[in-house]
């Protein structure tokens, strides 16, 4: 397919100059036809006349009635024969009503009586034309239908009552079958413009179909991209495109690659991080229990020998190939119970009590791992800071597509100057309240989630925003 560029240079201007030749013929055959040649010639012999007719006046007195008589034909045939001297082929003379014929002038010459060059059917139309002009009091015109063809205008002279100048001018129209035959013919010309117009319409409407669909194709880079087209100018930059989209899906497929290993680090140092906050969990609580070994009996150590076990049973859970983080469908009441239930049971000599309210329907997307540390790490980091027998309130509610578990409890709420890093830090041992919880905030981010802190009236709350389950 050619170019747009090059079809437009060779095709547009081409089609612009057919219409233009085939329009000006159109013109110029109208402007030598029979009744536009005659309606000039009448034209040109009208304003002759009436210069001749201004001349006669000049040449006579003016006076009440007009002359019955011409006294001196000589000033009229000078009068006319200046008014024609440079009106080449054209005869002028006098008609009067009653002697007709009183002579007539050429450019070269002019006599006082009628001429035998004048012939027959011209005198006719003389006679006829000078009649009506007398009659009418204006200037009349006639036509010879005999070759050659004379046009004749005749004007009645305003001194002499009864007289008229005539004027003949010979013409040579173009012949109807010539004028029609050529007409046909610039027509046909100017319908060839018109389709090569059409054509070239039609052609840069494809051409810009083509370009378009090339463009969409381009953008879609799901897509494979096309190496042939019609446009022949863009085939090498199809070329191009293709094979730059053949290394960006090479690129793609490489960064994939390094995202996965990124995702796959940050979930193993994530890991990393959670198993460190279990293990601090643990570590204290074996300190605990050291401490208390000697002056304890078994009945007190059992509860805390339970709470290690379910420790460590969770630390385990922690495997190199990352299972324990796969997401799984939680029925969220029954869990928050039991987190509820474990931490009261736990509090000690703190006395708190530990209360959740959910609804039975409500579930949720979440590692059941990630969930429990959540819960773990943040209501152990609760219990730490607040008064004693004080009490902690989970509650449930559905947020849009998100489950909003908050954990509200009675304490002072978190220190101006910490609330800044409250999430931006890692502290397994934490000396005030709200510090060090970054790594419960990049846990519930790692399943969709997130986290925040808000402080009430009297009380202090920690919103875990989860995933919903669906349908």
């Amino acid at each position: 397919m050619q170019s747009l560029a090059s079809h437009t240079r060779t095709n547009r201007w081409f089609a612009i100059a057919i219409i233009a030749i085939a329009i000006g013929g159109l013109l110029l055959t109208y402007w030598q036809s029979s009744g536009q040649l005659i309606s000039r010639t009448t034209s040109s012999l009208e304003q002759t006349c009436a210069a001749v007719q201004r001349t006669v006046s000049n040449l006579y007195p003016s006076s009440e009635s007009k002359q019955q008589a011409v006294s001196n034909p000589e000033l009229l045939y000078q009068a006319i024969s200046e008014s024609i001297r440079n009106k080449e082929y054209t005869l002028g003379g006098f008609w009067h009503i009653e002697n007709g014929f009183m002579g007539y002038a050429v450019a070269s010459s002019r006599g006082n009586s009628q001429d035998s060059q004048l012939a027959g059917a011209v005198q006719l139309a003389i006679s006829s034309a000078a009649r009506k002009a007398i009659a009418d009091n204006k200037a009349a015109a006639n036509v010879t239908e005999q070759l050659p063809i004379r046009v004749v205008v005749a004007c009645p002279e305003k001194q002499h009552a009864g007289l008229a100048i005539w004027l003949s001018h010979p013409i040579q129209p173009v012949q109807n079958y010539f004028s029609v035959t050529a007409s046909v013919l610039f027509v046909l010309l100017a319908l060839i413009g018109v389709a090569i117009i059409v054509r070239e319409s039609a052609f840069n409407r494809r051409w810009h179909k083509e370009r378009d669909r090339i463009v969409n194709d381009a953008e879609d880079t799901s897509k494979a991209v096309s190496v042939t087209s019609e446009v022949g100018e863009i085939q090498p930059f199809l070329l191009l495109l293709y094979q730059a989209r053949q290394q960006v899906q090479a690129a793609e497929r490489e960064l994939e690659k390094e995202a996965d290993k990124l995702r796959l680090a940050s979930e193993k140092t994530l890991a990393g991080r959670m198993a460190r906050s279990m293990a601090a969990l643990a570590l204290n609580n074996l300190e605990n229990l050291e401490k208390r070994l000697r002056d304890s009996d078994s009945a007190e150590l059992k509860p805390k020998v339970q709470e290690l076990v379910s420790l460590f049973e969770t630390f385990s859970q922690l495997s190199p190939d990352m299972q324990g983080l796969d997401k799984s469908d939680l029925e969220l009441e029954a869990w928050l119970q039991d987190i509820a239930d474990y931490h009261e049971s736990f509090s000690g000599e703190k006395n708190i009590t530990v209360t959740s309210i959910a609804d039975d329907s409500v579930r949720v997307t979440i590692s059941p791992l990630v969930f429990r540390f959540v819960f773990d790490y943040l209501l152990r980091h609760v219990v730490s800071f607040i008064p004693v027998n004080s009490e902690v309130l989970i509650q449930a509610n559905i947020e849009g597509d998100f489950v909003n578990v908050s954990v509200c409890d009675e304490n002072n709420g978190v220190v101006k100057k910490n609330l800044g890093a409250m999430f931006e830090t890692d502290d397994v041992n934490p000396d005030a309240y709200g510090v060090g919880l970054k790594v419960v905030k990049d846990a519930i981010k790692s399943q969709g989630g997130d986290i925040n802190y808000e402080k009430l009236e009297k009380t202090s709350r920690f919103n875990v925003l989860i995933p919903m389950t669906k349908g």
